[in-house]
């Protein structure tokens, strides 16, 4: 009875492990991720347009990218976090197995590209702390059974819908190349409401001269 019991149990292990879908988290000459020209902090003007790259980063900030994951655009989960290449725009490419969350495979699941500051846990929290940061559209893709196809397959099996990149990056990549995800600093509303007021008493001042 015990030799039959952990039979069945193996077998349902394998069964499962079996229905996990399976990606590569990997981008391509179309989706790549590069640094906003208007949201650059002023130390790092230089890096404006270009991909974003191991050779190529901000001042003091080492980026990476994440993968989220969910079977609802409201229940994204970090899946996967990887560093990014010395070829611009791209970050280094994983096999990734959907084990938690579990997406199986066959089954169209949502997914997030998310860049951040590596000093901060999540994308939210380096763009809440100043630093750089950037994010992909939510997009689905099919995981499969076997294979590791590229997460950003438009055509079968993978179906996926996250859309081509339209910031040209012809001068600063290679001819057809196009970004995606734009990286940058997104000022805090206290930096707006701060700057707000500067320029209200510019204003105030010059009309009192």
């Amino acid at each position: 009875m015990k030799k039959l019991l952990l039979t069945l149990t193996a077998t349902l292990a394998c069964l499962g492990a079996f229905a996990q879908g399976k990606l590569s988290f990997s981008t391509d000459s179309i989706h790549l991720a590069y640094y906003d020209p208007a949201a650059l902090k002023p130390a790092d003007a230089a890096l404006a347009g270009q991909g974003v790259a191991s050779t190529a980063m901000p001042s003091g900030v080492t980026l990476v990218a994440d993968l989220y994951g969910g079977t609802s655009a409201s229940t994204l989960q970090l899946v996967s976090t990887t560093v990014f290449s010395a070829t611009k725009g791209r970050w280094s490419s994983l096999n990734t197995t959907f084990n938690s969350p579990a997406l199986p495979a066959g089954t169209p699941a949502f997914f997030q590209i998310q860049i951040r500051d590596n000093a901060f846990g999540t994308a939210d929290l380096a763009s809440q702390g100043g630093s750089y940061a950037g994010y992909s559209v939510i997009f689905t893709a099919v995981p499969q059974p076997s294979s590791f196809n590229p997460i950003y397959q438009h055509t079968s099996p993978v179906f996926s819908t996250w859309t081509d990149g339209t910031f040209n990056m012809d001068a600063t990549v290679s001819a057809g190349s196009r970004g995606a995800i734009a990286v940058g600093v997104v000022p805090e509303p206290a930096s707006f409401a701060l700057a707000g007021l500067g320029a209200a008493a510019l204003l105030i001042f010059r009309r009192r001269k």
